[in-house]
């Protein structure tokens, strides 16, 4: 299913702790009448739902959120997503810093009276009550402060909405904590003082939700500096001179203007100058490109040496930019095989948190004859040692990470899904024409054969038959044309023009009739070929060959080629040696398609395949157990692109091609594949590890907090430091954008 084009809208979702709110509100929205489907993402705490039939009115999405217990508000697509996820993070980012100066800020003097509570009690009867009534003062002010309060909102919302969640758990502990510290203090028992864990549970808490929303801002922050190097103004090149104009006022067909060191604001034609572009921030190419007339140009590339003029092509979230931002948001908000069961598990992992936590305050004075003091410290540090924030940051940070870094490399994700499909790609099947080969088709020589009565140059047969080709799209006859006008031949309009599809084309150029086609055309039109003209090819020879008859007569003979894309026999050669079965599936002809596999190492050729053929043998492959990914980029390829594993194209492709595939590839470079694997496979790793430290961590911690060995404190520490490892340890997918 090509849910891309399914009409949808962004939510920003307020309350979310860990993986079982992701699914409870998932739940919610694919309730309301008219969702097709709902997609949550805890890292970036939005949502993105898509609609079947009729758009469902956002107020009814809002409603169900909040009815689910949580708080949403509406994100307006238009608005640059990589900016609007750095400024939301930036924003969480002081609120996190605020809550976590309020936290230390009491938790600190709370510890220093505990610490110094001997020396501060005195002999006399009840003179340990003014260092317990200190605490219980300072900890009542933390609990009502930014540190505590929002904390203990959520967890009476989720209360009442019957929602277990992280702030349920904490809130939980602290709350029990404070009540034992309280009922130690007003009976005068000594050993009934808990407001140091509150302090230390609250205070741990805070600075590991600031680190956490540190990471995560680290995470979303390179695509955003990706969107931020576009410029907001360019230079508009008018009838009148130039005029400086926001970007966005250019409108496709516009001119620019670009001086050296400028960055190009919009993807666009080269229609004069020359200049080396830096287009590293896009594709990941460190070194610059020289780009001339017509070369295509991104925008976000930079003018190093030179300057140009180009015609706007793509603008807004069509240009190269735009599309990055449309799929690093599409990826993020999607999920993976392995997260929607870390969701599963976690949403289940609360109410078995706090009845184990009421298990071993039971069984901690009954069978193993504790005090209550000692059997209510384990079960807060029960409490708020499981919370199962690791488990539901695990796969979400890693796929944050990983598609902002294939993103910088110039290969664009749509859909989570994706990254964990490649890893496991076991055969990559590769379209000829237009992937491993240019699709810009180029004329390799040209024979005469004979000279019109009436040429002055026995090359004019050449020149009237580019004339007569101006009006033909056929790729072969765009070679011809081009390959005049580097000869710098003067082209006269057709007075008459008329072509025939898969054979050629008949025009009156100058009062001449001219042909051109193949051998079968002409011979249908009555032009005698000789024999030694197709001998000329030879057994093997890949090139198209286009016959020109002039006033009835054959003049020569024009041989086009397709060049190979370059890096295409690296690219091949890298995944195989990643391991990876590569295999040719074109629609060309045998002996084409033959020479081109030679040419950069592929054994395993299938030709002549029509769009079904190819939709056929990839089911047949994956019906053998092989996960296929396959790369292609014309319209003929969206069936087999949309039933691969992985399906692959590039920005450059057809509109339906790119909407088939959930990986594209920023410009035609081949080595990206191969670079997607390794990244897929080091993703795959990274969430693997998050998912073992997460589900470890909470068995042995659960133990280790019920056999009294980790104290309330501790355990908030411990906690936290779980979710600050699979943040961090997600951060590295970073440096896989830059080997």
């Amino acid at each position: 299913m090509i849910r891309s084009m399914t009409p949808s809208v962004n939510l920003r979702i307020e309350g979310m702790t860990c993986g079982g709110c992701v699914s409870r509100v998932e739940k919610a929205l694919s309730s309301v009448p008219g969702v097709d489907f709902a997609r949550v993402n805890l890292a970036t705490e939005t949502a993105s739902v898509s609609f079947r039939g009729p758009v469902v009115a956002p107020a009814d999405l809002l409603s169900a959120v909040r009815g689910a217990g949580y708080d949403a508000e509406l994100l307006r697509r238009a608005t640059p997503t990589p900016h609007a996820t750095e400024a939301m993070h930036q924003t969480r980012l002081r609120e996190r810093k605020q809550a976590m100066i309020w936290a230390a800020g009491l938790a600190v003097p709370i510890l220093g009276v505990h610490a110094f509570a001997p020396v501060l009690s005195s002999p006399e009867r009840g003179g340990h009550v003014w260092p317990g009534a200190i605490q219980a003062i300072l900890a009542l002010c933390l609990l009502l402060s930014l540190g505590g309060a929002p904390i203990l909102a959520g967890g009476l919302r989720a209360l009442a909405f019957r929602l277990p969640n992280m702030d349920l758990l904490v809130s939980l502990g602290v709350t029990v904590a404070f009540l034992a510290g309280g009922v130690g203090l007003f009976t005068g028992s000594p050993h009934q003082d808990h407001f140091h864990a509150v302090a230390t549970i609250l205070g741990f808490i805070n600075v590991g939700r600031f680190l956490e929303a540190w990471s995560k801002w680290k995470a979303v922050s390179s695509v955003a500096g990706l969107a931020a190097q576009t410029p907001t103004t360019a230079r508009r090149l008018t009838e009148h001179g130039s005029e400086v104009v926001p970007v966005e006022l250019i409108l496709p067909g516009d001119r620019i203007g670009l001086a050296q060191d400028m960055t190009i604001p919009l993807d666009g034609i080269v229609v004069e100058g020359e200049a080396a572009v830096d287009e590293s921030a896009i594709t990941g190419e460190p070194l610059p490109r020289r780009r001339t007339a017509p070369d295509e140009v991104p925008g976000g590339g930079i003018v190093r040496e030179g300057s140009l003029v180009i015609q706007v092509m793509r603008v807004g979230r069509e240009a190269t930019l735009g599309r990055i931002a449309r799929a690093v948001e599409e990826a993020q908000s999607g999920t993976t095989r392995m997260q929607r069961i870390a969701d599963r598990v976690a949403g289940a992992f609360v109410p078995f948190v706090i009845a184990l936590a009421a298990l071993t305050l039971f069984a901690t004075v009954t069978l193993f004859e504790q005090t209550w003091s000692v059997a209510v410290q384990r079960a807060v540090a029960v409490i708020v040692i499981a919370c199962p924030c690791a488990m539901g940051l695990a796969t979400p940070m890693a796929v944050l990470v990983a598609t902002g870094t294939a993103a910088r490399m110039g290969i664009l994700i749509r859909d989570a899904a994706a990254i964990e499909a490649a890893a496991a790609i076991t055969h990559v099947v590769l379209d000829k024409t237009g992937t491993l080969t240019s699709a810009h088709p180029t004329v390799s020589e040209f024979m005469t054969v004979a000279t019109p009565p009436s040429a002055t140059d026995k090359t004019e047969w050449f020149r009237l038959a580019a004339s007569a080709e101006q009006l033909s799209q056929h790729p072969l006859a765009r070679a011809i044309v081009d390959e005049a006008r580097k000869r710098n031949l003067l082209l006269m309009g057709p007075d008459h023009f008329v072509s025939k599809p898969g054979a050629g084309v008949y025009a009156v150029v100058d009062g001449h009739d001219i042909l051109v086609g193949g051998e079968a055309f002409l011979r249908q039109e009555g032009i005698e070929t000789l024999e030694q003209v197709q001998s000329e090819a030879g057994e093997g020879d890949v090139r198209s060959t286009a016959m020109v008859a002039v006033d009835g007569l054959l003049c020569g003979v024009i041989r086009v080629e397709d060049s190979l894309r370059p890096g295409a026999k690296e690219a091949v050669a890298r995944l195989q040696s990643l391991g990876r079965s590569v295999a040719m599936l074109t629609g060309d002809r045998q002996d084409s398609a033959l020479s081109i596999a030679a040419r950069v190492g592929i054994s395993d050729v299938a030709a002549d395949a029509s769009p079904d053929d190819k939709l056929a043998e990839l089911r047949r492959r994956q019906q053998r157990g092989q996960r296929v990914a396959f790369v292609g980029d014309g319209i003929n390829d969206a069936p087999a692109l949309a039933a691969a594993d992985v399906g692959i194209t590039f920005a450059t492709a057809a509109d339906l091609a790119r909407s088939a595939a959930p990986v594209s590839i920023v410009h035609t470079d081949l080595l990206r594949v191969p670079a997607l694997i390794v990244l897929a496979e080091k993703s795959l790793r990274v969430i693997r590890q998050n998912l073992f430290w997460a589900f470890f961590y909470n068995v042995a911690a659960i133990a280790l907090a019920a056999s009294g060995r980790i104290p309330p404190g501790l355990a908030a520490a411990a906690m936290m430091t779980s979710s600050i490892c699979v943040v961090v340890n997600s951060l590295r997918l970073r440096a896989s954008g830059h080997s």
